[in-house]
């Protein structure tokens, strides 16, 4: 069967959907619209559905009345605090928020999986769990779904799940054994001083010169204390200290990210960043409180299962670039579930070849080749025949 010749089928739709989302972008956990929308459309197709999970998330099931496996197919629904810029007819209608990573295709891609799976109906086999999971952005969605036992309950045999990714063009897939995307986690740094005039630093402790001082040791981490081939990055992102350009603050609040692939190299970072707080807060005679918190796990794919989609995607009648070794230092909470659950995360290059003004990520324009959607809802269904033998 074409399976890709049945989701553009259903593109018109689909596209319709994603657009209608667009407008109306919620944040993590505030997803009721979402979910709202989302429910009576795979109530009317004919789904049980379970809603209200981890507060704004949904569990539609569909069972083919044959034996083959319990199939979690997993999609993110919320926005980010981000002004759109762009200047489209579907521009989002709320203010300070937006859909800058795809979310809202990847909504669309689930309703369209639950309308195929409702056309193709006695040809598969096996059931069909749709997650629409909320609070992806901030990191807490996934962890928030499992432990309220909905994996315990779903019971997967596989568990798969697709990004739409900007910085590849439509037709790449990004289908890697084990790891794919990193883990990730959060850094607090407190630099405590004593304030004073700028014109008399020898009677202050200055915060903001420690904090400098930390800053430029932290970037030696990765560079001299990982080996060269392991993977990691260490950013401070935020400085927030002082009010007058000549009073020497009390405090600096420093704030940042760190992105690894195993638990070895976070144990390093761990290190080495007490040891640079501690010690340079001794030597600039401040002192140093160091928070770090980790957020979300690697993603890693099953390499049994990952091959299995790769075949997938070439079974296809669609042309495809499949991708077995690109890695990502951005960080996505599916690894939460593919730490449980064998399963395949998938990459789905969703950029315009001939548009040469397209944005990445997070950015206020982004935006996405909607041609990738039925691609990618292809793939998911393609991938669960291939599975299921």
């Amino acid at each position: 069967m074409d399976l890709h010749a049945l989701a553009e089928s259903n593109f018109s739709q689909t596209q319709n959907d994603r657009r209608h989302l667009h407008r109306f972008p919620e944040l993590g956990f505030e997803e009721v619209r979402t979910a709202e929308y989302v429910s009576s459309q795979l109530r009317i197709l004919g789904f049980t559905v379970r809603s209200g999970i981890a507060e704004t998330g949904i569990v539609a099931s569909f069972d083919s009345g044959k034996a083959g496996p319990r199939f979690l197919l997993r999609f993110d629904m919320d926005a980010l605090p981000i002004q759109e810029e762009n200047q489209v007819e579907y521009c989002s209608q709320q203010a300070g928020k937006m859909h800058a990573c795809g979310h809202d295709g990847h909504v669309a891609i689930g309703l369209t999986v639950g309308r195929m799976i409702i056309q193709l109906g006695a040809q598969l086999s096996g059931s069909f769990h749709l997650l629409f999971q909320p609070a992806e952005e901030i990191g807490q969605g996934a962890l928030k779904i499992v432990k309220e036992g909905v994996l315990d309950e779903v019971n997967p045999d596989f568990i798969l799940g697709v990004h739409l990714w900007n910085e590849k063009p439509l037709g790449w897939l990004g289908i890697t054994d084990g790891p794919l995307m990193a883990a990730s986690g959060k850094v607090d740094i407190t630099v405590n001083g004593e304030g004073g005039h700028g014109g008399q630093p020898q009677k202050a402790k200055d915060p903001i010169v420690t904090s400098a001082q930390i800053i430029q040791q932290i970037q030696t981490i990765v560079s001299r204390n990982l080996d060269p081939l392991d993977a990691a990055v260490v950013s401070i992102c935020t400085i927030e200290g002082g009010k007058r350009y000549n009073i020497i603050p009390s405090k600096v609040d420093l704030s940042g990210t760190i992105r690894y692939f195993t638990d070895q190299t976070y144990s390093v970072l761990k290190q080495r960043l007490s040891e640079i707080c501690e010690n340079t807060g001794r030597a600039m005679d401040c002192s140093v409180e160091l928070k770090l918190e980790p957020l979300v796990k690697a993603t890693r794919n099953d390499p049994e299962v990952a091959g299995k989609v790769r075949k997938a995607a070439l079974k296809m009648n669609q042309k495809v670039e499949v991708d077995q070794t690109y890695r990502t230092m951005i960080s996505e909470d599916v690894g939460v579930f593919l730490d449980l659950v064998p399963g395949c995360f998938v990459l789905v290059g969703a950029s315009d070849p001939s548009d040469e003004n397209h944005f990445p990520h997070h950015h206020p324009r982004f935006n996405f080749d909607e041609r990738a959607m039925p691609l990618a809802a292809a793939l998911l269904l393609q991938s669960c025949l291939e599975l299921a033998g």
